[in-house]
């Protein structure tokens, strides 16, 4: 009986952990770099790595997506825009 009550609260501490919560509202409109997907949607992506946000027509983040063709073949998703990676500190100059 203690397993159980170990594990529950384990399970739901490791599921809401995984979730990932988006701003689904954009009040100030699209990022800038946001394009429009097609409107007949990809039926095959590859399978490159660039990831990309999905929005819906309002401009809510929708998810991200390994790709903005990954994205477009997605239900509901009409624009995506490149997710920016953190980039690297520029090394110091040793002078």
């Amino acid at each position: 009986m203690k397993a159980v009550a170990l594990v529950v609260p384990a399970f739901a501490l490791l599921v809401t952990a995984c979730a990932t919560q988006y701003d689904t509202d954009y009040p100030a409109g699209l990022p800038e770099g946001t394009t429009t997907c097609p409107d007949d949607p990809p039926d095959m992506c590859t399978m490159d790595y660039r990831p990309a946000f999905g929005y819906d027509e309002q401009g809510g983040i929708l998810g991200e997506y390994g790709n903005a063709c990954g994205a477009c073949a997605t239900n509901g998703v009409k624009y995506t825009s490149p997710k920016q990676l953190p980039q690297p500190a520029a090394a110091p100059d040793d002078k």
